[in-house]
């Protein structure tokens, strides 16, 4: 007995059915693996952020003394904040393109030019007793070794004259920068460092979540 088959599509017809299925669920799988991958990177990024040593010296350290930061746990927790909820996930819907498929999911994190913090209102200090404003974040991020401060230095110890009760900016034939372990500059600076660390371990993350919902 001879038994034929007639195929009533052509190959690329057949191809186009078959990207079409799998485009379907890819989509459902990157829009379930989306929300995941999110709130694992906000912990990641915020996490490495804190692991930074400007983070503890801004904290309780040199950075706190020498910019003369009044609240700093929650000055600076807001602006670690508000770097974390800005972390954004997209995901570009997936379509066949030909004998492909085309889309994917991106992410984004810290803003190039830092607006998304430096015109928070904690990222600035208003002296109480001369009312001058102190962009000590822009300073931290993006002063690098240039002079801040023309004609003064910092002295360290207690004093009812210190913001923070532990250090006093007085005359000086010198002038006062960013200490220099803590310099920074655009492309190398406190977040900068810390996000520049996680390829590998938001890669593996991410692969991780995509596995699981496709």
């Amino acid at each position: 007995m001879n038994i034929s088959l007639k195929l009533l599509n052509s190959d690329t017809d057949i191809q186009q059915k078959i990207l079409q299925s799998l485009a379907v669920e890819i989509n459902r799988g990157f829009t379930k693996a989306s929300e995941r991958i999110k709130k694992q990177l906000q912990s990641i990024v915020k996490e490495a952020i804190q692991s930074e040593g400007e983070y503890q010296s801004l904290l309780r350290g040199q950075l706190k003394d020498e910019l003369g930061i009044p609240n700093p746990a929650a000055r600076v927790n807001a602006i670690v904040d508000a770097w974390v909820n800005n972390v954004e996930v997209t995901v570009k819907r997936v379509v066949p393109t030909g004998s492909a498929l085309n889309g994917g999911i991106s992410i984004g994190m810290i803003k190039q030019d830092y607006s998304d913090v430096l015109g928070m209102d904690q990222a600035t200090i208003i002296d109480k007793k001369t009312g001058s404003a102190i962009p000590w974040l822009y300073w931290l991020l993006l002063g690098g070794g240039d002079i801040l401060v023309r004609d003064y230095t910092i002295k360290i110890g207690p004093s009812k004259r210190s913001r923070t009760g532990n250090a006093v900016m007085i005359k000086s034939p010198k002038n006062w920068r960013m200490p220099a372990k803590y310099v920074g500059v655009a492309d190398n600076n406190w977040v900068y460092r810390a996000i520049s660390q996680l390829d590998s371990k938001i890669e593996t993350m991410m692969q991780s979540e995509l596995e699981r919902s496709l």
